[in-house]
């Protein structure tokens, strides 16, 4: 199963299995989308798309016969109803029926809800349902797109639902409400707001660094949406956000984290459920939103499949037939055109056979000429070829990294330098030249950031960087899950660059 995580400028794809409720990541790529081909949400560029899509996904061998979709836009309305308890479809035209009251919606947006609970004592024998109203329009580009690309469409969902699975799988998340989740982009930012273990709240915010006066605008949206996200809950009686989680395009964790904290807010990232497995391979953040679509609905409190909505309101066979009457005009024109290519040209095709004849045979005595030619080619071919091998063989060996005993000696220091206790449990070495020690446990005294600061300012590492970092609630230790430092080259490589 395909798992498609689609906004204006970045669609990220993954090939992964639900059994079980166990989600198993097998790849996973990511594609840069131009200008004008995803405007808020809707594909406007279908073939571009698909062709971008369909390139991309034989080149990662990742082809597969179905797929599902998460994506986001600002067209998108929610809003929390209060309707009479029902299951089934009267609940789903109950709360269809009232969106179209209450907020004006016509028929050609798609409606659809998640059941958060009670109404409480003041609605006795009612339910509270967070509702969502997609324009059709932009279901029905899915539709036709995925139709291009010869795959099945099996969902379209917004990707507040799709997040809010991988929330509620992780128990330690309850424990955090009221808590907010964000998705950062360089362009936009997602919010969802949990509350009382369940989604709350959910809003796409496009972003851009003309509307802020500083070069941290990423960073200046993020404090103004989460006081806008405060308010809202303390409206509804909240105390207020003091939890953040953040995935997607995080950047400069230390400086965000940092910022937050003005804010009296504790941000932390996005952990991996251990109901996930497969994702050491890629940023996890990154494809959160397709990870989380792969999770079965709870087809007792959900009605989040946009395309299934659209089925039963027999939206989606009209607009699709109108496609296919599109396609099929078009496919007859262009057989009409060919047609009419193919006559001119037999028309002149007489004249040229006997050309052709002539130079044949100009060709054939040259093709000999070459065959003997091509012998010693082939030849010094072989040779320049091992040669390159060689060469490359040794540079490689020269140039690679390497981990020697002097390597532990050095971090064990490193680790002494910044002071206190710092222990690890795990280590790995990569053959690309990285190593990577995890499992961390650092004195409560010491500051996180100092460690790291002594490895990056020990000039030891081409590189290095880290997931972040936590406290122990029981111990009072501050934790970071993994550090990887990129290793410089050999000796002899060093001596060469000198």
């Amino acid at each position: 199963m395909l798992s498609f995580d689609i906004s204006d400028r970045q669609i990220n794809v993954v090939k992964g299995t639900n059994t079980g409720g166990k989600i198993r990541i097998d790849r996973s790529c990511q594609l840069t989308v131009e200008d004008d081909m995803i405007n808020n949400g809707e594909i406007v560029n279908l073939s571009g798309v698909a062709q971008l899509i369909t390139t991309t996904l034989k080149a990662e061998q990742m082809m597969d016969r179905e797929a599902v979709i998460s994506f986001s836009s600002s067209s998108i309305v929610f809003k929390e109803l209060v309707v009479p308890r029902a299951k089934g479809e009267q609940l789903l035209t109950m709360v269809q029926n009232q969106m179209v009251h209450e907020m004006g919606i016509t028929n050609e947006y798609s409606i659809s809800y998640t059941v958060v609970g009670d109404a409480g004592e003041e609605n006795p024998g009612a339910l509270k349902v967070l509702a969502t109203a997609c324009p059709s329009s932009i279901v029905e580009s899915y539709r036709k797109l995925f139709s291009i690309v010869g795959i099945r469409l099996r969902s379209v969902n917004i990707c507040c639902n799709s997040i809010t699975r991988i929330v509620l799988a992780d128990q330690r998340n309850l424990e955090k409400m009221p808590l907010l989740v964000i998705q950062i982009n360089k362009d936009f930012l997602g919010l969802t707001l949990f509350e009382n273990g369940q989604m709350a709240f959910a809003r796409y915010t496009p972003i851009s660094e003309d509307d802020y006066a500083s070069e941290n605008y990423i960073i200046e949206a993020i404090n103004e949406n989460i006081f806008r996200m405060t308010q809202f809950n303390k409206a509804r009686g909240g105390p207020g956000i003091s939890n953040v989680i953040l995935y997607g395009q995080i950047g400069d964790y230390i400086a965000l984290s940092d910022a937050l904290l003005q804010m009296d807010v504790q941000a932390s990232i996005l952990p991996v459920p251990n109901t996930i497995t497969g994702f050491e391979n890629f940023e996890f953040t990154d494809f959160a939103n397709a990870i989380g679509a792969l999770y079965r609905r709870n087809k007792l409190t959900e009605r989040i499949n946009l395309l299934e909505i659209d089925s039963k309101t027999g939206r989606s066979n009209a607009g699709l037939n109108s496609f296919l009457i599109t396609a099929g005009i078009s496919l007859v024109a262009s057989l009409l055109v060919i047609f009419a290519i193919t006559f001119i040209v037999g028309i002149r095709e007489n004249s040229i056979r006997e050309d052709i004849a002539d130079v044949q045979a100009q060709i054939t005595d040259a093709n000999n000429r070459i065959v003997e030619a091509s012998k010693y080619n082939l030849v010094y071919a072989n040779l320049t070829n091992y040669n390159d091998k060689i060469k490359l063989a040794s540079d490689s060996l020269n140039t690679m990294p390497i981990i020697t005993k002097s390597t532990f000696d050095k971090l064990a220091a490193q680790a002494t330098e910044a002071g206190g206790n710092v222990t690890y449990k795990t280590f790995t070495y990569n053959v690309s030249g990285s190593i990577t020690i995890g499992d961390i446990t650092l004195d409560s005294t010491n500051d996180p950031r100092a460690f790291v600061k002594v490895l990056v300012e020990s000039n030891e590492y081409a590189d290095v960087s880290y997931t972040g970092w936590s406290t122990d609630d029981e111990t009072g230790k501050i934790k970071i899950s993994s550090i990887t430092l990129r290793l410089k080259g050999s000796e002899i490589e060093q001596e060469d660059a000198e």
